[in-house]
């Protein structure tokens, strides 16, 4: 399950000092993958013990400072191209482009629906662009184009987008996310990791 914080005093309360790795990525919505990546590469500083189990400790100011910067600069924390490859498999041979999305049966359609509404868990029912930007890791500005140009349904509540969960899952199960091009790779990662769960 994982942990909902409202605002940074929530996380300070909850880890005064310091966290693990597994902490990190419930308290940060990101994949333990995504996890590993930004401590290994030094983005989130962390010390390794190498021990194989609690190996990571991270101070609780660097997840705030992360959560802050990743807000602005979503890009900064992408992982390279082929990092999660030597480790999941992912990427080597599955076609993300948007001729076998779009040949996708109506069922299959519905379970890509399913499956990011479940990858969504943990962020309010409705995210604003910088979340949205960074879980689906492109700019703010591009997912601001995409509601602009009513692709993307999204409210505007005192001046700000937002965007309901449903709308957003439903939007990545169409063929308006279909055929964005390039996609990102965290985009990619997605759709390759749901054809790897659902045998596609």
């Amino acid at each position: 399950m994982i942990e909902k914080f409202q605002d940074y005093a929530e996380i300070k309360k909850a880890y005064p000092k310091t966290m693990s790795k597994d902490q990190f990525y419930k308290v940060a919505h990101i994949s333990k993958a995504t996890a590993l990546f930004l401590l290994q590469s030094g983005l989130v500083p962390c010390k390794d013990s190498g021990k194989k189990t609690r190996r990571y400790t991270i101070k609780t100011k660097d997840v705030i400072r992360y959560l802050q910067e990743r807000i602005v600069s979503p890009e900064k924390f992408q992982a390279v191209d082929g990092w999660y490859m030597t480790r999941s498999g992912y990427g080597k041979s599955r076609n993300t482009g948007k001729d076998k999305l779009m040949s996708l049966t109506p069922e299959q359609n519905e379970l890509l629906r399913q499956y990011f509404e479940n990858e969504l868990i943990g962020y309010n029912d409705l995210m604003n662009t910088y979340e949205f930007a960074f879980f689906l890791g492109y700019s703010r500005t591009t997912v601001i184009n995409w509601c602009n140009q009513k692709k993307l349904k999204a409210f505007s509540i005192s001046g700000s987008l937002l965007i309901p969960k449903i709308t957003a899952a439903e939007f990545l199960a169409s063929p308006k996310a279909y055929c964005i091009s390039p996609k990102s790779f965290r985009h990619k990662l997605f759709i390759e990791d749901f054809y790897s769960k659902y045998n596609i």
